[in-house]
């Protein structure tokens, strides 16, 4: 009798078990999402108005005379679909020994530049707020897409002479753009602009882009 006991048991046992496994198998399910992104881009463009102005550069370049300012005003404008930060490098020319040297000039005075929106570096002037790009125009509304002006004029040495009238010089502006993002520990707080511990990530994603 305790033999067919524990046989009947067993059997029972067996039979829920089998029954377990066939129930789970119906619990399965699946499920698809299909994210759709689209890749952004960075792209700036280089204005210097007072320059093509009249009377600008063009027009009193040619002919220069000994410690004349020329109107020229560059500032950046982001073109593209991201937000980004910008940098420009001014190259002046090589002029000849004894002649002195090309500089900028802001509000009348000579090597200033817009220190309040701008911060120099090594050669180049980082533009301490993000620009919004095309995609951005209804987030961050305190951000603009252009920068402000580094200088508003150039000034010829006052030691320049007609030793080398017949020779031409050029001042180079160079601006360059990187994305903003990953520059900020937070998209909150890019309204804040770029702090002073913000600009070794800056820079660094400068270099690694254009190098030094």
């Amino acid at each position: 009798m305790k033999k067919k006991t524990f046989v009947l048991l067993l059997a029972v046992t067996m039979i829920a078990s089998l029954l377990i496994g066939a129930t789970l198998a119906y619990f399965s399910a699946q499920d698809e999402k299909t994210n759709t992104f689209t890749v952004g881009n960075v792209s700036i463009k280089l204005h210097e108005p007072a320059w093509f102005a009249d009377p600008g550069g063009l027009k009193d370049s040619p002919e220069v005379y000994p410690g004349e300012p020329l109107a020229k005003d560059p500032y950046v404008e982001n073109t593209g679909a991201n937000p980004c930060v910008v940098r420009i490098k001014v190259t002046m020319p090589d002029l000849p020994e004894g002649q002195g040297e090309v500089k900028i000039r802001k509000n009348g005075v000579i090597g200033a530049y817009d220190n309040v929106n701008w911060y120099k570096d090594g050669d180049y002037y980082y533009y301490l707020y993000p620009l919004k790009g095309t995609a951005d125009a209804g987030n961050n509304p305190q951000l603009s897409n252009i920068t402000s002006k580094l200088f508003d004029h150039i000034v010829m040495p006052k030691e320049l002479t007609n030793d080398f009238d017949l020779t031409e010089y050029d001042v180079i502006v160079t601006a360059e753009a990187v994305q903003a993002q990953g520059i900020f520990p937070s998209w909150s707080r890019i309204k804040d602009g770029i702090a002073l511990s913000d600009l070794p990530t800056v820079i660094t994603m400068f270099e690694n882009a254009f190098g030094s």
